[in-house]
């Protein structure tokens, strides 16, 4: 591999990019089987028919509503097009996720983590069953309904901004060529 290569994706050592790489694979994998999970046990017995179950009279219910669109009711019966979207946006956070593994800011990692596992959440749903399962409803503001994978999605999103706000400074290319060999050594 070529030396500059490296430098740019390599956190360390290959070791110790490929566990790092691994862990957050593992975060991803455990926020989607408890997406799956909560949809499984909580959507699927509200949708066969059992009572929607209220927490919090007035506030709170978990109730059953299949989303063929996206967020809020938008791009209703739109599964196909969306399907395609998600999976090349899931394959875009996971490209990021792979390729900016030296980028050790715990904001911007966690919001690829629930970004990515939010993703996939939504799209097994979408292949499986032509729909999003979705079944927190937040009654007491009229909120759309919505499950564990839109909140990973929507949480991830809003650490992506205070990342970007707070943390992100972009390398000056003038700087980047100048300091090329005192690089390897700040990170």
């Amino acid at each position: 591999m070529n030396k500059n290569i490296a430098e740019k994706f390599i956190y360390k050592s290959p070791k110790k990019t490929v566990l790092v790489i691994l862990f957050e694979l593992l975060m991803v994998g455990i926020y989607l089987a408890i997406d799956l999970l909560t949809k499984h046990f909580i959507y699927m017995p509200i949708a066969a028919g059992a009572d929607d179950i209220t927490i919090w009279d007035g506030v709170l219910k978990l109730v059953a509503v299949e989303n063929t669109g996206a967020s809020f009711g938008i791009f209703q019966n739109a599964n196909e097009v969306l399907s395609v979207i998600s999976v090349i946006v899931v394959a875009v956070l996971f490209a990021v996720m792979i390729l900016s593994v030296k980028n050790r800011n715990g904001w911007f990692r966690a919001a690829l983590i629930l970004m990515l596992a939010g993703g996939i959440g939504n799209l097994v749903d979408r292949f499986v069953f032509g729909f999003v399962r979705d079944w927190i409803y937040f009654e007491l503001i009229d909120f759309a309904v919505f499950n564990l994978a839109d909140s990973g999605l929507t949480v991830g999103c809003v650490l992506l901004i205070i990342y970007v706000i707070f943390f992100y400074r972009p390398v000056d290319k003038k700087q980047k060529s100048g300091t090329n060999n005192s690089s390897a050594e700040q990170n």
